[in-house]
């Protein structure tokens, strides 16, 4: 992680300074650095479980008026390598500064990476910080008079400026309905866009776009076998360019399609390692017999068949609590914060994700069947959607045509709209527009691609898991985002998804000879016990969370809680459980004790 702060004043008009801007400055394993010249204080973070160095992060060039901290992993450094360097083990800021002192800012469209990168040039009076193309990478930046501070904890930088502001309410909400993703906890905290790079200069702060994927064009002329040859190939290559023997490997596993191929291929990467784990949120011990579809027996088949050790979730109604009390830490990814404890138990350091896989290169029907009919391949539409019974027919084409035409959410989803915000006052209760238009709204697959883009639930998941597992020694890749495939899905013309009835078939396709065959057929998406289990413990632990209410109704920061309605329905269900929807209760019961615990923490620890 990295942090710092310039001026192009002569004095810093503030107390502020970078070692502030960390949401965990104290956690055992992490030593920091600084770095302090000419107007910039500097400061990057090692943690002793991973193998990174000093100049990992950090080169400066005087005579060339150039300062690089950075957090970065470059996945095709042997392109870029040729042009400037022969040798393959130079440091990525020192690659980084040349490639910049010979193509300006523009050296970032060349990158095949994730990465947060900062350069500071006092004698041009100038500084920039760039994001990577998807946004895998974190980093925010505050400006306050003559001074900019930035930080890839996001958190971390609110924190630092938190004093007297209020945090803001909407960033609290997000687990009770759509908000603008893009949020921090204060509003003069603001993260860099993906694809965009900050300029600044005494006079401006100027957001530049520097990834266009709009703009890609559909390739009329592919065929069927050469988009599956080259998808084929992109896929095994995202995997295999983020391998790095001097991590300790291991990878997510479910029932998916997305994580089993990705830890499959991995694992055969990382053939010589000792073992190579699998880590599932699936509970090892649950039983409910009301639950048909185990997807844990999917996970142990791919294990079994890839030579893969599965780690299923241990949690108990106890530990569950305590990682619903470090929401500051997990952002509310509970699960996912046990899983880096279990990766650390097991001295992993790297894991592997098939994260972003059902946005862009296993995505189903979204947006498809519209493509087809706009171009009029009403044979192999009407294959895949039968006209008879003709009821069906037309419900079906309301969900994947019309609703997404007109930007309307399916009825589902607007029945959770309605259950998630029960307790919220009124004010606080609609979703953020532009949100729920990124998601729900698209005339095409490729505006849905691009939707999903925006929407920025890709990023925030980033943002928190890339936060919460450096401080833990842990470092996450994410091949199925690797920008090459999701420029490649924007130039495939839709009819190549098409050659089957298959949902999601091109998982399906290049899964063939690699998954067990009941993996690479299998239908369903959701993870009943996994999500039961939760609903269980959630429960378990709602008679301890409804004594804490009155505590709760003091903070001032949970203002946009109708603690009345709260309170009404605790006592109708202490005199009837089944006056009381149990599953929504339990559920907001859960996030209002850890958004109050996130609150108090995030006022206590400002320095």
């Amino acid at each position: 992680m990295i942090a710092g702060k310039f001026t192009f004043s002569d004095i810093h008009l503030n107390s502020v300074t970078p070692e502030h801007c960390f949401s965990e400055p104290d956690v055992q394993d992490l030593s920091f650095k600084t770095v302090e010249v000419n107007g910039f204080k500097g400061v990057y973070c090692l943690n002793r479980r991973l193998p990174f160095s000093n100049s990992d992060f950090i080169f400066s060039d005087i005579s060339n008026d150039i300062y690089v901290l950075a957090r970065a992993d470059f996945y095709n450094k042997k392109e870029l390598l040729p042009e400037i360097f022969a040798e393959q083990s130079i440091p990525l800021p020192l690659l980084i500064s040349e490639l910049f002192l010979r193509d300006g800012p523009d050296f970032v469209k060349k990158v095949n990476g994730d990465f947060a990168i900062f350069i500071w040039r006092p004698l041009h009076r100038e500084a920039y910080i760039f994001r990577d193309h998807v946004g895998i990478a974190p980093v925010s930046y505050a400006v306050d008079g003559d001074n900019v501070l930035f930080s890839s904890d996001p958190v971390g930088l609110a924190k630092a400026f938190s004093g007297s502001e209020n945090i803001d309410a909407e960033y609290l909400l997000g687990y009770f309905k759509y908000i603008d993703y893009r949020k921090t906890p204060l509003e003069r905290v603001k993260k860099v866009p993906p694809g965009h790079y900050i300029h600044f200069t005494a006079e401006r702060v100027s957001c530049i776009k520097y990834w266009f994927p709009e703009k890609i064009k559909t390739d009329r002329k592919m065929s069927h076998d050469e988009f599956i040859s080259r998808i084929d190939q992109l896929v095994r290559d995202a995997v295999k360019i983020r391998c790095d023997t001097g991590f300790n490997a291991g990878a997510h596993v479910s029932g998916g399609l997305d994580s089993v191929l990705v830890a499959t291929l991995v694992c055969r990467e990382y053939e010589q390692q000792d073992a190579f784990y699998g880590f599932s949120w699936s509970p090892a011990d649950y039983k409910n017999e009301k639950l048909k579809y185990d997807e844990r027996q999917l996970a142990k088949n791919t294990c079994d068949k890839a030579g893969i050790t599965p780690v299923f979730n241990d949690f108990t109604a106890g530990t569950f609590l305590c990682h619903v009390n470090r929401y500051l830490e997990n952002h509310g990814y509970f699960h996912e914060e046990r899983v880096t404890e279990q990766a650390e138990e097991r001295g992993v350091n790297l894991i592997f994700s098939g994260w972003g896989g059902d946005e862009f290169i296993s995505t189903g029907n979204r947006g498809t069947e519209t493509d087809l009919l706009r171009g009029l391949h009403l044979k192999t539409f009407f294959r895949r959607n039968r006209l008879l019974p003709l009821r069906r027919f037309v419900k079906w084409m309301l969900v994947i045509v019309v609703n997404p035409f007109f930007g309307i959410p399916d009825k589902s989803s607007r029945r959770s709209f309605r259950k998630d915000v029960r307790y919220l006052r009124e004010g606080y209760k609609k979703s953020h527009k532009r949100t729920i238009h990124n998601y729900y709204y698209y005339r095409s697959r490729r505006q849905m691609h691009l939707g999903m883009l925006n929407f920025y639930h890709l990023q925030e998941r980033c943002e928190s898991w890339a936060v919460m597992g450096y401080n833990r020694g842990i470092v996450y890749r994410y091949p199925l985002l690797d920008r090459r495939i999701i420029e490649y899905m924007l130039r495939t013309p839709s009819v190549l998804l098409c050659t089957g009835n298959d949902f999601r078939p091109v998982l399906r396709e290049i899964g063939k000879n690699i998954l067990p065959e009941d993996v690479r057929t299998q239908k369903l998406k959701s993870d009943p016990f996994c999500w039961g289990y939760t609903d269980d413990m959630s429960a378990d632990l709602s008679e301890q969370l409804m004594g804490e209410v009155p505590h709760w109704e003091k903070n001032k920061e949970l203002g946009f809680v109708d603690f009345e309605m709260l309170i009404n329905d605790i006592q109708n269900y202490r005199k009837n459980p089944a006056l009381v929807d149990l599953k929504v209760l339990s559920k907001s019961l859960i996030y209002i004790k850890a958004l109050n615990t996130f609150t108090e923490r995030f006022r206590s620890r400002q320095s």
